[in-house]
């Protein structure tokens, strides 16, 4: 009744399409379904990723049925998040100690950006209003230090490949901003990639409002907030806004507990939130996004947050991704 973007897996539906538009249809104003897990698999009939064969004819029966119901319709997919795509040692980011990352892929992979813009124009291909990308930044300012990287960046900071060390980066406040700043760029070279993909999907199919693209952002206290999304992760929004002009604030992925007004933590937040009114005056949209929320309560608190920072748009999973555990030790711990 509060009316949040649900983004549901194929195993929270547990029934047929049909069967559960029938109970709740009359509910939804918009609903997401997932189509590219962070496994790697496709949940539709994918000619691109590997393919959960069970789940395709529940897919395309959910679209078509709510595509007729005019119910908004929303795929969400993970993007550098790709279990099956690393498996191969060649797209693993590395951290600065050399360890391999086996869910995560490089960002600075062109190849894998074309992948993801396949997956994008398989998506647009179907009736869909929105595409929200998850998995869209490095895992942490740390990241990526495979050899690719390491030849790329190296001579932009004087330094030799093999030589580039994080301590290297960190003892040099301009070569550290150089490193965000390279970061950031690689990042979103890598959405403009998806953002040209869903407009030729478009094109094709002739739809008659543009495909939209909204990107993960997360913001966490144990990553700095929004500057953490930017110097830790690569995501900025004002360089988003000039791409797809649609975020979703991944609120506190890592952290449990949300802050209780009042409290300087939450203030904290408000001040970290404070770019989505500029981002809303220049046309943006943004929606605040919450993994697993079970109840309403907590649902509560998630619509609190977003109305003291101007945002209209809620978003909450059920679940926690099903990796969960290693994206956050890979994301907070000694990597």
């Amino acid at each position: 009744m509060k009316n949040p973007l649900l983004v549901l897996t194929p195993e929270d539906i547990g029934s047929s399409a049909r069967e559960f538009i029938s109970v709740y249809g009359s509910y939804m104003r918009e609903v997401a379904i997932v189509g590219k897990r962070a496994s790697g698999y496709a949940t539709y009939a994918s000619r691109t990723a590997p393919v959960e064969q069970e789940h395709t004819q529940m897919f395309e029966e959910w679209l078509d049925l709510s595509s007729k119901l005019k119910v908004k319709t929303v795929v969400a997919m993970d993007f550098y998040t790709d279990r099956w795509f690393a498996k191969d040692p060649k797209y693993q980011t590395i951290s600065a100690k050399g360890q391999a990352v086996p869910h995560q892929i490089c960002p600075n992979r062109e190849e894998f950006w074309q992948y993801g813009a396949e997956i994008v124009k398989e998506i647009g291909s179907y009736p869909v209003d929105e595409i929200l990308v998850f998995g869209t930044g490095f895992i942490r300012d740390r990241f990526c230090f495979c050899e690719r990287c390491r030849q790329e960046f190296a001579p932009r900071v004087g330094q030799e490949p093999e030589r580039l060390s994080y301590e290297f980066l960190v003892e040099n406040p301009d070569h550290h901003q150089t490193w965000h700043d390279w970061r950031v760029d690689k990042v979103t070279q890598g959405i403009a990639q998806l953002q040209a993909a869903a407009r030729e999907a478009d094109d094709v199919v002739e739809r008659s409002e543009p495909l939209r693209l909204t990107i993960e952002v997360p913001i966490d206290p144990q990553m700095g907030l929004l500057e953490g999304a930017k110097n830790e992760n690569g995501l900025d929004p004002s360089r988003i806004f000039d791409v797809t002009k649609s975020v979703i604030i991944n609120l506190y992925p890592w952290t449990p507990v949300l802050p209780r007004k009042g409290t300087p933590e939450y203030d904290h937040l408000m001040e970290a939130l404070y770019f989505v009114k500029e981002f809303k005056r220049r046309g943006g949209t943004v929606t605040l996004y919450r993994w697993g929320v079970s109840v309403p309560e907590k649902l509560d608190e998630v619509w609190a947050i977003a109305r003291d920072a101007e945002i209209d748009r809620v978003a909450v999973s059920f679940r926690f991704p099903e990796d969960y555990a290693a994206r956050r030790e890979s994301a907070l711990g000694d990597v």
